[in-house]
C-alpha cells in the first residue's frame, strides 16, 4: 500500500552464553522466584496451553495497533531457539499473531512467543504445541497496514523492560525476564539450593512414596 514503512530492525543481540541458557531450562519460575524479586511480567500474561516451558533470549518487537503486516521479517529475525517479546503498545481487542505464524515460527526453530496483547486460533497453537503467552484471546484480526514497527528494541512487556538477549524464562506459573549480568548468578544461586533436590511433580510421576522425599521424613520427626 502506498506510503508503507519498512520495520526497523536492528542488528542481534546476544549477550548471555549457551551454556547459562541451557542451565536455566530445567528450573522453574518458582525457584527462580526465591531469588529474584523484581523482573515478572504482569500474571495476566498467560500461557494459550497449560504444562509449557519457555527458556531462551529475547527478540524484542514493537508493533502498532492494527498492523501485523511484519510478522514474517519477525521470524526471519530470530534464530533457533530465541523467544519472540511483543510489546503493542496497549491493544489488547486484536490478534496480532496466529496458528500459521505459529507454524512458521515453530518450523524455523523459534523457541516461543510472548504477546502483551491479544493472539488468535487458540487451538491450533495448543494443538501445535509452540509455548505462546498473551494477556488475551481475540477473533478479531490485524491487517497488514505498513505502520511503523520496530525488531530488537527496547520494549516494555507486562510491565517489565525487556531489552533484545534478555533471557526469558517461562512456565505456567509466570514469565521471569534476566538481565544478562545477573544470569550467572542467579543460576548458581537456585543450583546451590536445588540443585541436588529431584522436582517433586517428576517424583511423583515416577511413582514414588512421598514419605520418601527429601526433607519430608525430617519434617515429620519433628512434629
Amino acid at each position: 500500500m502506498g506510503g508503507a514503512m519498512e520495520p526497523v530492525v536492528r542488528e542481534r543481540v546476544e549477550t548471555i552464553p549457551r551454556e547459562i541458557i541451557e542451565g536455566f531450562k530445567p528450573l522453574g519460575v518458582g525457584d527462580i522466584g526465591h531469588f529474584k524479586v523484581f523482573g515478572y511480567m504482569d500474571s495476566a500474561i498467560r500461557p494459550v496451553w497449560r504444562d509449557v516451558k519457555l527458556v531462551g533470549p529475547a527478540v524484542t518487537v514493537r508493533m502498532a495497533g492494527f498492523d501485523i503486516g511484519f510478522n514474517r521479517r519477525i521470524i526471519a529475525a530470530a534464530r533457533p531457539g530465541d523467544v519472540i517479546v511483543v510489546d503493542r503498545g496497549g491493544e489488547t481487542e486484536v490478534a496480532c499473531w496466529g496458528g500459521f505464524a505459529a507454524l512458521l515460527a515453530q518450523a524455523t526453530g523459534v523457541a516461543g512467543l510472548i504477546v502483551d496483547g491479544a493472539v488468535t486460533d487458540s487451538m491450533e497453537i495448543t494443538d501445535l504445541h509452540w509455548p505462546v503467552y498473551s494477556r488475551t484471546l481475540s477473533g478479531l484480526v490485524g491487517r497488514n497496514q505498513g505502520f511503523y514497527s520496530e525488531i530488537n528494541t527496547p520494549v516494555s512487556c507486562g510491565g517489565v523492560p525487556v531489552l533484545p538477549g534478555d533471557l526469558i524464562v517461562a512456565d505456567d506459573d509466570g514469565i521471569a525476564v534476566i538481565r544478562p549480568d545477573e544470569a550467572a548468578g542467579l543460576l548458581e544461586a537456585v543450583r546451590n539450593r536445588f540443585g541436588n533436590t529431584p522436582n517433586i511433580r517428576q517424583w511423583v510421576r515416577d511413582g514414588k512414596s512421598i514419605q520418601d522425599y527429601p526433607g519430608v521424613k525430617a519434617f515429620r520427626e519433628q512434629q
